[in-house]
């Protein structure tokens, strides 16, 4: 191939020889070579086409006259032909008789001419002269090319979404010229406005997570503080679970249809919302409800907290996000506070602890069940996603509440029962809805920094509506949940991230 350093001569150029003359085919290879040059022989046009299509060639010796494919054609043929017009073409002929056939091959495209009897320092000139010729427009249309990719780089910058490798400059950066250092430059600039614009986003996912985060946590919180009412008022706790379900899905469902319509639903979804509306709208339902006739509120709320570390673990080993030390310490340092006020609460009554380890399963619930989340069905809106599960949930639990016998009929006079029932079934709906949005946002691992917050709202809400008091001790466990909380961010921009300017026109 061509020698692109050496300034005066150009060497080891491949060169295709064409002609149907065996002695002169090989009088050209035989100079040809002698030249430095690597030389292949073809004995007709169509012969050599295919050659061309096949192996790279430098440049061409073509003879014009030959039988059934002439030099002629196979100049038209490469000339139509963006893979090989710009490979130079040196018609051979015999000068005095073929004038007229070289004058037309020269029109037809070809670079030069050389007579059949020929001095080596004329085939060396011819083919230098032609080599140099293609060179310097190699260069030429690779500059252009270099240009048209700056070009679209811009555009695609301007265009909106772009991540830096979507630009495809870094063969134009390494040019040793001027459009090289303004590829750089380009570079450079377009990856420090990428990487602020990733900062920017961690920062709005962080924030956006953080109220997300107290928002759905404090209304989770309540859940607690409910079942306890509900037990002290004797209402059964799967019908309470049941009615709640069904309160939820036409809450949810009822939003999404007035806002979207009826929800697109693929066979495919029924997999996830049945696990989903098992593992969370029944069993997480049932077993609060159950366990608050034993436990605190406020206990099972800081309990609930240490469901952080358990999604941190799970995430890590399923590889849905990046483990980090930071995180690592700020979800154990809550997990610490939390283990610390089980040992010492649990030693205490008899049967306590029981319900205490029981209480357990409600966090690990809680981290599989934002674990799903991020698998959750893109196409359908979070209001009906929810709402769907929330009513198979309601189908699920429908035969054991009436094989236990706690289906009840709810009354026209709304009593206690009722309003337990109805603001369990809405809490549940807006907070699920507002946890798959922060899902969505900040990733599952900071998602699950919602259990600190709900472990706030539920000591507050045990507090509020059951009169609960907080001991030092617990008072100490949700300082550190706090800190804990504070060392744990939202995953970052994956390699998925783009950022979109809006570009304003000047005035």
């Amino acid at each position: 191939m061509i020698n692109m350093n050496d300034p005066e001569t150009i060497a080891e150029a491949s060169v295709l020889i064409v002609d149907d003359s065996r002695v002169s085919g090989r009088k050209l290879a035989k100079a040809v070579n002698s030249l430095g040059h690597h030389s292949k022989r073809v004995t007709g046009g169509a012969e050599a086409l295919a050659v061309l299509h096949e192996t790279p060639f430098d440049i061409m010796l073509l003879d014009i006259v030959m039988p059934e494919v002439d030099g002629y054609q196979v100049l038209n043929a490469m000339k139509s032909d963006a893979a090989l017009r710009d490979i130079p073409v040196i018609v051979v002929s015999s000068l005095d008789e073929e004038i007229d056939s070289v004058v037309r091959a020269i029109e037809l495209g070809a670079e030069d001419f050389l007579p059949k009897n020929f001095e080596p320092a004329i085939l060396k000139a011819r083919i230098n002269a032609s080599l140099a010729r293609k060179r310097f427009r190699d260069r030429e249309l690779a500059y252009f090319r270099d240009i048209d990719t700056l070009t679209r780089a811009a555009q695609v910058i301007e265009g909106g979404a772009f991540r830096p490798a979507e630009l495809d400059i870094v063969d134009v950066a390494a040019r040793n010229d001027p459009l090289g250092a303004l590829a750089k430059v380009f570079r450079s600039l377009a990856e420090e406005i990428y990487d602020r614009e990733r900062r920017a986003d961690l920062t709005v996912r962080t924030l956006r997570g953080t109220l997300l985060v107290l928002a759905a946590g404090s209304i989770f919180g309540i859940a607690p503080a409910l079942g306890r009412l509900a037990s002290a008022s004797d209402v059964p706790p799967l019908g309470l679970v049941f009615w709640s379900a069904v309160v939820a899905a036409v809450f949810c469902l009822s939003v999404s249809v007035v806002r979207r319509g009826l929800p697109r639903l693929k066979l495919r979804d029924f997999g996830f919302l049945a696990l989903w509306a098992v593992l969370l709208g029944s069993l997480y339902q049932l077993l609060t409800v159950v366990i608050s006739a034993h436990v605190e509120a406020t206990m099972i709320a800081l309990i609930g907290s240490s469901r952080g570390f358990m999604v941190f673990l799970l995430a890590a080993l399923l590889a849905l996000e990046r483990p980090s030390l930071r995180r690592f310490s700020g979800l154990g340092l809550g997990f610490a506070g939390i283990a610390i006020v089980l040992l010492v609460k649990g030693a205490g009554g008899e049967g306590e602890l029981l319900w205490l380890i029981s209480a357990l399963a409600l966090p690990f619930l809680l981290s599989l069940h934002t674990l799903l989340m991020s698998w959750r069905p893109r196409h359908i809106d979070a209001g009906a996603t929810v709402g769907v599960m929330m009513a198979l949930s309601a189908l699920f639990l429908l035969p054991f509440a009436m094989a236990q016998d706690a289906l009840f009929l709810p009354s026209a006079s709304f009593g206690q029962r009722e309003v337990i029932t109805f603001t369990l079934g809405v809490s549940t709906a807006v907070a699920l809805v507002l946890a798959l949005d922060l899902v969505a946002t900040a990733g599952p691992v900071f998602a699950s920094q919602m259990a600190y917050s709900q472990t706030l709202a539920g000591i507050a809400w045990g507090m509020l509506l059951l009169g609960e008091s907080l001991s030092p001790l617990a008072i100490a466990s949700l300082l550190l949940v706090i800190v804990g909380f504070w060392l744990v961010e939202p995953k970052r921009a994956g390699d998925d991230f783009r950022i979109t300017l809006r570009m304003r026109d000047e005035r």
